[in-house]
């Protein structure tokens, strides 16, 4: 490697360019592995109304199976939620998701009647050939940033946001790369206040902030406007307990006596019973066991690190003193 190549590489600010290009192509391929995988030009779409509540949440990242007409299980409570392109398509990016509630075989193949499952009775009918997929499960609070980015003043921002964060990272990557001593000692070892250490306090406030993000997840609501949304609206992001309340709250068409939830590895599910009969919920990523799985990570690694860092230390100090002890 020429001089001047080797030099442009360990420049600071092109490592910096060169991890976010690297991020965005890692983005770009796991989108397309999905696509494969999933069998469908849809695999994640955005809940953007409330003719799903309270199974379907606006903002909820829904993940989508490709699949044909015969598999699909048509049922008032108990059917697949599908996803299908109306007919004719007045807006290419509007999209329904109901649920499936009959389904019938026709000379021109198979036809089905959805419903939205706080609709009233009586819902559209359409062809296979409009049948995009099958929800097979839901990430919470994910979709709203997808809906945010739908409004002209909302891409604004998002791209002043990733202007302001990209400065960030080169200020901090190009300062992190400089030598983690000024004369005073590792920055880790200096004293704030002359009591508690930085990485003592930072080892605290993530802890901190991972604990708040446990208990919001199980216990917690955030409302905001939505203007994504269709309409636009004030809508609640909710933990697993107050997603679970809600579900007995709602009226209208939904009239449900009774909730269960079943709690599997990483994710939760809501069935009802609604109207005296059985409604199938939708399998949910749990936010709230994938933030203690963070926060055990986070605190087994910094005191691994901690570890490691303390018997290196002594390491240098045995070898400096035995190097300076007289034969």
């Amino acid at each position: 490697m020429s001089p001047q190549l080797r030099q442009i590489w360990k420049n600071e600010y092109f490592k910096t360019v060169l991890g976010l290009v690297l991020i965005v192509l890692v983005v770009l391929g796991f989108f397309q592995g999905l696509k494969w995988v999933l069998r469908t030009d849809y695999p994640v779409l955005a809940v953007v109304s409330t003719s799903m509540l309270p199974t379907l949440n606006v903002g909820d990242l829904l993940i989508v199976q490709g699949t044909t007409a015969k598999d699909i299980n048509a049922h008032p409570g108990t059917g697949d939620i599908v996803i299908y392109e109306p007919y004719p398509i007045s807006n290419p990016d509007y999209r329904i998701v109901h649920r499936a509630v009959k389904k019938e075989l026709r000379a021109d193949g198979y036809w089905i009647t959805d419903q939205g499952d706080n609709n009233s009775p009586g819902g559209m009918t359409f062809n296979e050939k409009q049948l995009i997929g099958k929800v097979i499960a839901r990430v919470p609070y994910v979709g709203n940033l997808s809906l945010l980015t739908q409004s002209q003043g909302s891409v604004y921002l998002f791209f002043m946001m990733a202007v302001v964060l990209v400065i960030i990272l080169l200020i901090f990557w190009n300062t992190g790369s400089e030598s983690e001593t000024d004369g005073k000692g590792p920055k880790k070892g200096r004293k704030l206040f002359g009591k508690l250490s930085y990485g003592v306090i930072y080892f605290a406030v993530v802890n901190v902030l991972l604990l708040c993000f446990i208990v919001f997840n199980l216990w917690g609501a955030f409302t905001f406007w939505q203007p994504g949304a269709s309409p636009p609206q004030y809508v609640t992001i909710k933990g697993m307990y107050m997603d679970l309340q809600y579900h007995t709250s709602l009226g209208n068409f939904n009239n449900i006596s009774e909730v269960t939830l079943l709690q599997g590895f990483f994710t939760y599910k809501i069935d009802s019973l609604a109207n005296g009969a059985p409604r199938s919920g939708v399998l949910t990523f749990s936010w709230f066991q994938f933030s203690i799985f963070l926060l055990i990570a986070f605190d087994i690694w910094e005191l691994v690190s901690h570890f490691r860092a303390n018997t290196s230390a002594k390491t240098s100090k045995l070898e400096l003193s035995q190097a300076r002890s007289p034969n």
